[in-house]
């Protein structure tokens, strides 16, 4: 049951982010460009499609980082030897990772700590 909340965060996030955009391209195909109702649907639908995917894996990545440095009880410290960053990018309050650092760097820290994680359960 653990790993349900963890499912439904990066979905939720996906599919809220799949409505907006869905909206703001139909009005905007439909109300600024003047296009036909079929054509700015279809655009809509492209774009939430997008949308949805990208917001996924991002919410997908946020969920993994965080629960492999609270598993593992990584320190700010060690993430920032781990990755070669500030420390500082790292902050850490009521033992929960706080993700400040721009999402380009995600899939990078994200590669590190799965590393990490197989690294930790082949030692054991």
């Amino acid at each position: 049951m653990k790993a349900k909340p963890k499912l439904t965060f990066p979905i939720v996030y996906g599919l809220i982010s799949a409505l907006i955009a869905f909206i703001a391209v139909f009005f905007i195909a439909h109300g600024n460009f003047r296009l036909s109702l079929p054509v700015s649907i279809a655009l809509a639908g492209i774009s939430s499609i997008l949308f949805y995917i990208f917001s996924y894996f991002r919410g997908h990545a946020s969920s993994e980082i965080k629960r492999i440095v609270q598993e593992y009880h990584l320190t700010d410290q060690e993430l920032a030897k781990m990755t070669g960053l500030k420390v500082s990018d790292f902050p850490i309050y009521h033992d929960r990772l706080q993700l400040i650092l721009p999402k380009r760097y995600w899939p990078r820290i994200l590669d590190i700590l799965q590393k990490y994680e197989q690294e930790q359960k082949n030692k054991q």
